[in-house]
């Protein structure tokens, strides 16, 4: 195990201690160190991990332990750097940062969600609906964690890239998307996971993606928008 991933590993073991792991949902580039251990190591999942440990908290919430999390985190060194303008707080390490998102559904709120069983707060974001609706778990090393379906994952991907500020950001998205999506494709069940996922989506969502798969991935576009032949 190289030494950047260690880190990570230890807060994911230590919040499952607390079962804080059975509540939220892993989601961003960390996904990927799980999903190569669900397609038996598969060398089409890049190897593409972050500084950032994001959690996505479901809304509405369901949480059945209460957790001091804080209290974790600063067990393992980090710190709670808050926002003054917003509220939100985040979790800082030298070598990693923590944080909590959860779907903003409705009309959008400017300050944070309470997730108050776990003493935390999380940020609200558009489309993680998406992600939250459809998970897998899958269990490597002793951790067990709910991650989004491939699939999921892929087209949320391709449906943010375009609200990405930083262009290093949206093309690591892109990247991920096109990588893994590809790879997907060559599965029957997957293929027909991609499309179900995608048929249930909203058209003006459809629409917001369309631009970016045909950019990025002639297959995934000509399954999703083109169709049999």
């Amino acid at each position: 195990m190289e030494e950047r991933s260690d880190l990570p590993l230890r807060v994911l073991r230590e919040l499952q201690k607390k079962g804080v792991l059975r509540d939220v949902i892993l989601i961003g580039s960390w996904c990927h160190y799980f999903y190569r251990s669900y397609f038996d190591n598969a060398p089409e999942i890049p190897v593409l991990r972050t500084l950032d440990l994001d959690f996505l908290v479901p809304n509405p919430v369901r949480i059945r332990n209460k957790v001091d999390v804080p209290e974790i985190l600063r067990g393992l060194e980090f710190d709670a750097v808050t926002s003054y303008l917003t509220g939100y707080t985040r979790y800082v390490h030298p070598q990693l940062e923590v944080e909590f998102l959860t779907p903003e559904l409705g009309r959008g709120r400017d300050k944070p969600y309470e997730i108050k069983p776990l003493k935390v707060n999380a940020q609200g974001l558009r489309f993680l609906n998406l992600l939250q609706q459809h998970t897998i778990e899958v269990t490597t090393e002793g951790i067990t964690v709910r991650v989004p379906e491939p699939a999921a994952y892929v087209l949320h991907k391709f449906l943010i890239s375009g609200r990405r500020a930083k262009e290093s950001k949206r093309e690591r998205d892109l990247f991920s998307a096109r990588e893994i999506g590809e790879f997907l494709l060559q599965d029957e069940g997957q293929r027909k996971m991609m499309q179900k996922i995608f048929d249930s989506l909203p058209e003006k969502w459809k629409r917001r993606m369309k631009a970016s798969v045909k950019e990025n991935s002639q297959a995934i576009h000509n399954l999703l928008f083109v169709g049999p032949a």
